[in-house]
């Protein structure tokens, strides 16, 4: 029953960010890249890649929360790092975010909850806990000295929890074609965002979405409706556009518009500075 459950489950909404073992043309251009696993103090492992550009000495991370189902798989086999959801927007574009000041940490799912990692773990204690172990590996091992959150899509669940649950512990988070609509029925993933409150949080929040974004759980409506006084910056345009409406190769993953993204969110760490994003990307 559970391996069927499972199966359903990848069924119905396995389309929010396909998965693939091969890694994103150039995603990794220009980085220095790091696999490191963090020993959870429950007993499991977390691991965890650390991006940073070459001749660079970055202070500011980004811990990004790749969409569904955000299990990422990270393994180092021989030297060669490996992951699964190469084509995902943050996992795809990271290359674009890290500069003097920001680098990047792709976070994979705990190993023990690399079977599911559902809305039950993403809106627990257990999350929160085990994300504040991985700060303080970023911050002791790698140099951080600020840390912000970075989700899109599914990864919204996590980065919108954590935002309100690690209190100080985070300078900020970012969150890109959030989960706003979860489908009803039993076992919908994404469930626990139909009323969260984005206001709870005491750490600065920036939204980012996608105008046209075709995706019937992320609707830009209910992103404008429901932010509050949280600042939203509103994308536009497209490049060859393909894939089913909540693929990561649509408005939904702001394919043709990663550089530009990219750019407002270290605009927004760096200076909090927010404008909508009307250039075409090269």
């Amino acid at each position: 029953m559970k391996y069927l459950f499972l199966a359903l489950f990848s069924c119905l909404l396995g389309f929010l960010s396909p998965a693939t073992h091969a890694q994103g043309s150039g995603a990794s251009e220009g980085l220095i890249e790091t696999f490191h696993t963090v020993k959870l103090s429950r007993g499991t492992e977390l691991n965890i890649v650390v991006s940073k550009k070459k001749d660079t000495t970055p202070t500011v991370a980004a811990l990004l929360f790749a969409g569904f189902p955000g299990i990422l798989k990270i393994k180092n086999e021989g030297g060669n790092i490996t992951y699964d959801l190469a084509g995902n927007f943050l996992i795809r574009a990271r290359r674009l975010l890290n500069n003097e000041t920001v680098f990047t940490v792709m976070v994979d799912c705990p190993v023990d909850q690399w079977n599911m990692c559902d809305d039950r773990y993403r809106s627990s204690k257990q999350h929160t806990e085990d994300i504040a172990e991985v700060i303080n590996t970023v911050k002791s091992d790698f140099g951080a000295q600020q840390i912000y959150l970075v989700g899109t899509s599914y990864g919204t669940v996590s980065s919108s929890f954590l935002a309100k649950n690690l209190g100080d512990k985070i300078d900020g988070a970012i969150h890109t074609s959030t989960f706003t609509d979860p489908r009803s029925g039993r076992n919908s993933p994404g469930m626990p965002m139909q009323s969260f409150d984005w206001s709870q949080a005491k750490a600065p929040q920036l939204f980012i979405h996608h105008k046209d974004d075709p995706c019937d759980v992320s609707k830009y409506s209910s992103v404008q409706s429901r932010k509050k006084d949280i600042p939203l910056i509103t994308v536009e345009g497209t490049k060859n556009p393909r894939g089913a409406a909540c693929e990561a190769q649509t408005a939904h993953g702001f394919v043709g518009r990663e550089r530009a993204v990219m750019l407002a969110i270290s605009d927004w760490i760096t200076s909090r500075k927010v404008q909508d994003l009307v250039e075409v990307d090269n």
